[in-house]
């Protein structure tokens, strides 16, 4: 029979553990113990679990700073033993020994499913290409030029061209690098081009349906459904990125990813709603209309030409002169 004990982290995740055979195991700092922690605050020879029927005795082993029983199935609510006392511990219970937590299994003890790897993490070595990036890049670069050509107004200069590029792949260059560096923290691999790839591809799809929405608000003739669509595009663009990013640089747990992604979501919106306040109720003397610039072929509704909305001026004025006298 085999005593497995389990250093627990960060929300009760197993950071190591230790296998000692036998019917008994000692825990504390001393190098005679079978399981050696590196904890200033457990004593050189802290407990001895003994194996008994259906479990293990614990004894401490004359403490200074006790044990302290978090978890125990046969028993209910936390317990502090004092200097010399002993317990009986069930299978999966947890105690506290200085500032470290450990768990307490047999060898026998069972484990819980094998989880399905997220198709991004089965298919990264594909994203994780030269032959997958260079097209992505160049199909990006292509489509940010034809953005800023059709958004421009003056006189076309590569310069300033070339300064808005750099900065914007700058930017993504950081971002592919932090997630890159998390995942080689978290999991000992960077997939450095995949979270590149996949950055591109958010940008890409942005650019579409940001045209799309331009489109449509062209043949509304209101900015309104840009201020509406344009901000939800994006938002739901970035959760879906970050959940991908955290699926290839972590082992977060599919619910967990979208809880962070949207966590992240929601405070940018609060943020957001937070700095538009200030001008919340203030009078504009603007007109609420589309002022881009299009081309007339993509107009599909109908439309009022310039030269018989002017014609029409007088009967608008004094519709609302009639309106001011009532």
């Amino acid at each position: 029979m085999a005593v497995i004990i389990e250093l627990l982290g960060w929300g009760g995740k197993r950071q190591r553990y230790f296998t000692v055979e036998g019917n008994s195991a000692t825990v504390g700092r001393s190098y005679q113990n079978d399981v050696v922690l590196d904890d200033v605050h457990i004593s050189s020879n802290h407990l001895r679990l003994d194996a008994v029927e259906d479990g293990w005795q614990l004894t401490d082993l004359q403490t200074l700073n006790g044990v302290e029983v978090v978890k125990n199935p046969r028993s209910s609510g936390a317990q502090l033993l004092d200097s010399d006392s002993t317990i009986v511990l069930g299978e999966g219970a947890e105690i506290k020994v200085g500032r470290t937590r450990l768990r307490i299994v047999s060898d026998s003890h069972p484990v819980d499913a094998a989880k399905e790897l997220h198709h991004l993490e089965r298919d990264a070595g594909k994203l994780n290409r030269l032959s997958i990036w260079l097209p992505l890049f160049l199909i990006s670069l292509t489509v940010e030029i034809a953005a800023l050509y059709s958004s421009s107004f003056v006189e076309w200069q590569w310069k300033n061209v070339f300064s808005i590029i750099l900065g914007t792949q700058a930017v993504l260059l950081f971002l592919a690098l932090f997630w890159g560096a998390l995942g080689r923290f978290l999991r000992n691999e960077s997939q450095f081009l995949s979270h590149y790839c996949l950055i591109l591809l958010a940008g890409l799809v942005y650019s579409l349906a940001d045209w799309l929405i331009g489109m449509l608000a062209y043949n509304a003739g209101t900015e309104m459904v840009a201020m509406i669509l344009s901000p939800i595009n994006a938002l739901l663009l970035l959760a879906l990125l970050l959940s991908a990013n955290f699926a290839l640089a972590t082992n977060m747990l599919p619910r967990q990813r979208w809880i962070s992604s949207l966590c992240f979501v929601m405070l940018i919106i609060i943020v957001s709603i937070t700095a538009q306040m200030r001008g919340w109720g203030e009078f504009s003397p603007y007109p609420d209309y589309f002022s881009g610039l299009e081309v007339p072929a993509l107009q599909f509704a109908g439309a009022e030409s310039a030269d018989d909305f002017i014609v029409g001026f007088d009967d608008i004025f004094a519709s609302a002169d009639r309106e001011a006298l009532d």
